[in-house]
């Protein structure tokens, strides 16, 4: 896209060549002395608040040299405030007589002293172009234009780096330490330089109050356009004026470049173009509206906005009567029904036509609830009410051009909100989306244009959401805690299955082993994880018990018991009491535990002495134990059997890690999906609820926080992947819809 900025013809206004000399030279000094009185007043206002702005920085300061510091310049300062105003000042004046730039200064040679200085005087002066450098640019435009006509006028005073180089040149004129001065451009930079682009607005005002300043046009063209080429070469219009040509120009940084605005500065700045007629585009999509400029026929023989809003709200009745119809209105069938209404009100004969600019605001909302029903992330059914919204949206804009520019506005905040609300609905009939329906219509019933309408609906979508959120909220957390506990106990029954396989217990601990321990174990499996040390000594306690409770058959087995039994139950039970178990349960079932080994070492300590005896009358050189019975003591579990296990379980996890590794990085539990749900079956929309990565499953949830499906990681990833599922994007439906129409007008 190319664009061509055109100059407005002020001459023609004028009646002689002589008087609009007069008229400049008078804005030129209107300007510089307005440049002057309000530089006074800032660079005053710095001095006289210099003692509790220093006074601030020094009760913030971390040492007390640097509080020292601060203290002297205050003081100093008391001295020298009335050199440093009036230094400034000449300083400023100098400059203005002088086409000297800061350019020559930059490329010579500077003590290494004042390096430090140059780079406060360079971030001063990125600051101040970052706040207001539209302004500035602006004002430099227009003071070119002026020097066109007058003779001995010096830009560059007016430029924030030479306000900042000029303070600096003051500094020099007073004996003072490199210290102080860094001191003083930093105060300089808070209190003056960064709160300048009031002083910018006012100055460019003066041009706007006297009518003589340019107007900047924005033309859409193609690269190869003729006219172009044209005027790439010649440069000026009939009258003689420079012309600036650029792809595209950027008034942030004044230059030409392939620029699409993106901060609310830029957009603002463009939309406002657009509205106000200084902009035409042209293109596939774009309206026949934004292809010409306004002139003073289009002020006559057009309806009024009066005429025009009252014909809105007639429509906007009418379709309120008839929602489901709504989709298919368009921008030009808008502009159609209000025509025929106001010809209907004058014997069915329309002589009058809808004034351009107000074309341009009923097509820019258009083409921006066009862009509404194109976003994937909102389902059909909320897209038919959002544009249920379209006619008293185009009102709003008419009467308030804030609403492109504020975040906060309240017909925009609005549709943002409906959609949030109705980010998983899919079916009219939801409970949800019969109270979004309601809140829609209340709108609806608002025929005059009133933001209070759109406020109260914000009030009302906030509260469904923040009820609708709570509901889900405790809902998903139930479901998210089933899911997760069901899995839990799962892994707990594999370990012990795994760990009491072919062993025996004693009936008085199996409800300690086979009841109290895994809910345990599914508690610290939940809280901790399968990786933590808690999960692995929970494991370590439980293979150990199991050890120790196996019939004893060797006396190795009986030494084991008798020495590990009083430490294994005083951490079983201080892992028991641990969980919110019944406590009178767990001391029963300890004590139980106890009585068990107690009887287990009598037994065998019984069986070991009658066995010594008779190997004592017999021979004392025979062992009491064969050696294959101290083997079958010492082997807790078969070892094939349990390798076998561990190699499973270890296969298990690589492969779950293999299948997360397929998902998208950006992927998280919170996020909306269409989600597929067979061939046979409609896409629902759900959020993802819970990650269970050691057996790589994802559980989705519908927008009451229940739980609807679980996908194995890899499917989930192929359908991704196919486009079956998508992630629905995160966004601002106004900001979006906006962002949709300014790249469509600026490309």
């Amino acid at each position: 896209m190319s664009a061509e900025i055109h100059t407005l013809n002020t001459g023609e206004r004028l009646e002689s060549e002589s008087n609009r000399k007069y008229d400049y030279e008078a804005v030129a000094e209107s300007v510089f002395s307005r440049f002057q009185v309000q530089l006074l007043h800032k660079v005053s206002l710095m001095l006289n608040n210099a003692d509790s702005s220093l006074s601030a920085l020094a009760e913030n300061s971390e040492t007390s040299d640097e509080e020292a510091v601060y203290s002297e310049l205050a003081q100093l300062l008391r001295i020298e405030r009335s050199n440093i105003d009036k230094a400034f000042f000449i300083a400023l004046n100098d400059k203005a007589k002088t086409d000297d730039t800061s350019e020559t200064d930059e490329l010579s040679l500077v003590d290494p002293s004042e390096m430090e200085e140059l780079i406060a005087i360079s971030t001063m002066y990125s600051n101040a172009m970052n706040n207001y450098g539209q302004e500035v640019s602006n004002l430099q435009a227009r003071l070119e234009y002026l020097g066109m006509s007058l003779e001995g006028l010096h830009f560059h005073v007016f430029d924030p780096r030479n306000i900042c180089e000029a303070f600096q040149t003051a500094l020099k004129r007073l004996n003072i330490k490199l210290e102080y001065k860094l001191l003083l451009l930093k105060l300089f930079d808070m209190e003056v330089s960064t709160r300048l682009g009031d002083m910018y607005k006012s100055l460019n005002q003066i041009f706007i109050d006297a009518d003589i300043m340019p107007e900047i046009v924005y033309q859409a063209k193609s690269p190869d356009n003729e006219t172009t080429k044209k005027a790439d070469e010649g440069k000026q219009t009939d009258k003689g004026f420079t012309v600036r040509e650029a792809t595209y120009y950027d008034p942030q940084n004044n230059k030409a470049s392939d620029f699409i605005p993106r901060t609310r500065e830029e957009i603002s700045y463009f939309i406002s173009q657009f509205m106000n007629g200084f902009t035409t585009a042209e293109g596939e999509d774009i309206p026949d509206s934004f292809s010409t400029l306004p002139s003073d026929k289009d002020n006559h023989n057009c309806y009024s906005r009066k005429e025009l809003m009252n014909a809105l709200s007639k429509l906007q009745r009418n379709l309120s009567k008839k929602k489901h119809y709504i989709p298919r209105i368009d921008a030009d069938q808008i502009k159609r029904a209000i025509m025929a209404d106001m010809g209907s009100s004058n014997g069915g004969a329309v002589t009058k036509k809808v004034h351009l600019l107000d074309q341009r605001n009923i097509d820019f909302v258009g083409m921006m609830f066009k862009a509404i029903t194109n976003d994937q992330s909102i389902s059909r059914a909320i897209t038919n009410l959002l544009m249920s919204l379209q006619v008293p949206v185009i009102k709003v804009a008419m009467l308030d051009e804030s609403l492109f520019q504020n975040d906060d506005h309240p017909a925009r905040e609005t549709l943002d909100l409906i959609s949030e609300a109705g980010k998983g609905i899919t079916d009219v009939e939801d409970e949800t989306y019969q109270q979004l329906d309601k809140i829609v219509d209340d709108i609806l019933q608002e025929y005059q244009v009133d933001i209070d309408s759109f406020e109260r609906a914000v009030d009302a979508l906030h509260t469904l959401i923040d009820t609708e959120k709570e509901v889900a909220a405790e809902n998903e957390r139930q479901e998210r805690r089933k899911v997760i506990r069901e899995h839990a106990r799962e892994v707990v029954l594999t370990e012990m299955r795994h760990l009491t396989a072919n062993k025996k217990l004693p009936k008085h601990v199996q409800p300690l082993v086979l009841k109290h321990y895994p809910s345990m174990m599914c508690n610290r499996y939940i809280k901790h994880g399968r990786e933590s040390s808690e999960w692995l000594l929970s494991l370590m306690l439980l293979k150990l018990l199991m050890k120790c409770l196996q019939p004893i058959k060797s006396k190795a087995q009986w030494q084991l018991v008798k020495n590990h039994h009083i430490p294994l139950v005083e951490a079983v039970n201080d892992e028991l009491y641990e969980t919110q178990q019944d406590k009178a349960e767990i001391d029963a079932q300890i004590a139980a535990l106890k009585k068990t080994f107690l009887k287990m070492l009598d037994d065998y300590g019984y069986k070991l002495v009658k066995d010594d005896e008779k190997v004592e009358d017999t021979t004392n050189a025979a062992p009491y134990v064969e050696k294959e019975d101290i083997a079958a003591a010492n082997e807790t579990f078969d070892q094939d059997e349990h390798d076998a296990q561990a190699a499973k379980i270890k296969e298990q996890t690589r492969l779950a890690r293999e299948k997360m590794s397929r998902l998208p990085t950006d992927l998280y539990p919170g996020a909306w999906f269409e989600i597929f749900n067979g061939d046979d079956k409609p896409v629902r929309r759900l959020k993802l609820s819970v990650l269970l990565t050691e057996v790589a499953k994802l559980i989705f949830v519908d927008c009451h926080g229940v739980k609807v499906i679980e996908k194995d990681a890899a499917d989930f990833a192929e359908e991704l992947q196919q486009r079956r599922s998508r992630l629905i994007a995160d966004h601002s439906t106004f900001e979006h819809a906006l962002g949709t129409v300014i790249h469509k007008l600026a490309a």
